[in-house]
Order: C-alpha cells, then structure tokens, then sequence
C-alpha cells in the first residue's frame, strides 16, 4: 500500500513541478517541487526507495525537458541515493534538521545544475547564483516546509509504518 501512495505522489509532484512551479514562479525564480519529494522520501526510507524515486521522478521530468535530457534523472538518483545512505547520520525527528539538511541538498544541487548548464562562464554563474540559486533555495525550502510538515502528518509515509 505504501509503495502505490508513493509512486501516487511521485506523480503528482512531477505535474506540480511541470504545470504549477511556473505559475507561481516569481520572477523566474520557482520552486523544485521533485526535489522536494526525492528528499522527503529518500530521508524517510533510505537509499533503495531514493535512488529508484529519484531516478524516475528525474526522468519523468526530463520527458518534458527534452534539452538537457538525462541530467535531472542523473542528479535526482545521485541525492536519493547519497540522501538514503546518509540518514542514518542525521536526527530524523526534527523539523528544522530535516529542513536545513534539505536547504543545503538543494543549493548544491542548483549550483552543480547550474554548472553544467552555464558551463562555468565566470560572470554568468556568479550572476545567477545571486539572481536564481539563492532565491530559489529560500523560495523552495520555504514550501518545503509546509511540505515536510504535511507529510509528517500522513501515517503512512511515516518510516517504519
């Protein structure tokens, strides 16, 4: 039953990052509604579950974004996994450590996104930083917040349950 609800919600979020993040983007800054899950669940049940939901929802993603094809399916997996292997390291309990763990997991995601993207054009990538990564993180981290705080409440996506 568990596995059914998370691969619901691996939907839903791919849809949300596909057709909501933009609509309520602020000046080109939206939020990253997948990472948001990939984190969640590879914090909350381990490697396995967050290599595998973080290589589908990366590709599902990436079906949609046929330029850079490959490269969310690569990073998602990469944080579900490395996120999954280290939560064993981290008090799983508390909010806040979930979600500063997560502020720090999603900037160097946008800066080795946005690495691979701009090609380390000096001044462009110290420009972007400024203009999108760090609004991003603090835009995406506070709905992941409100995220996190939700899922906590559903018994079933309470590890161990």
């Amino acid at each position: 039953m568990r596995i059914i609800i998370i691969v619901l919600l691996m939907f839903i979020f791919v849809a949300l990052q596909i057709s909501l993040s933009p609509m309520i983007s602020i000046k080109d800054v939206a939020p990253n509604f997948i990472l948001l899950f990939v984190f969640y669940i590879a914090f909350s049940f381990g490697a396995v579950y967050g290599l595998w939901f973080g290589f589908f929802s990366g590709f599902l993603c990436d079906l949609f974004n046929a330029q850079q094809f490959g490269l969310n399916m690569g990073f998602f997996l990469i944080i579900g996994f490395v996120i999954g292997l280290m939560r064993s390291k981290f008090y799983r309990d508390n909010l806040v450590v979930e979600i500063i763990i997560f502020s720090v997991v999603l900037l160097f995601y946008e800066l080795f996104y946005s690495l691979v993207l701009w090609q380390f054009t000096a001044g462009i990538y110290f420009l972007n930083i400024i203009r999108y990564t760090i609004p991003r993180v603090l835009y995406t981290t506070l709905i992941g917040f409100f995220v996190f705080s939700l899922f906590r409440r559903i018994h079933i996506l309470k590890p161990g349950h």
